[in-house]
């Protein structure tokens, strides 16, 4: 089964068409320009936690639920950016104990 339509590093037009021969270098023009998207996402995640956080102490937030919410968030996102990290550190050695 794929499942292209949730994929960030395909546009929609690729999306429409039968999948075309791509060179590397737009690939990994994609994954990088993905990964930033990504980081960027997580670093505003983070931003907004300590922004309503802080507007919490200040007594200007009338839902507490909101504030644990956006923590929540930021944390898990933060938990998985390590965690793909994690996993792409261990490839990169592992890719780099292959003998040729």
């Amino acid at each position: 089964m794929r499942i292209l339509q949730n994929n960030p590093f395909l546009g929609t037009s690729q999306l429409q068409n039968s999948p075309a021969k791509i060179d590397s270098k737009e690939h990994w023009g994609k994954f990088a320009e993905g990964l930033k998207n990504a980081i960027n996402e997580v670093d505003t995640m983070e931003k907004d936690a300590a922004e309503i956080t802080k507007e919490a102490a200040l007594g200007r937030v009338e839902n507490l639920h909101d504030v644990m919410i956006a923590s929540e968030k930021a944390r898990t996102a933060m938990n998985l950016t390590l965690e793909v990290r994690a996993k792409v550190i261990e490839a990169y050695k592992e890719i780099t104990r292959l003998q040729f």
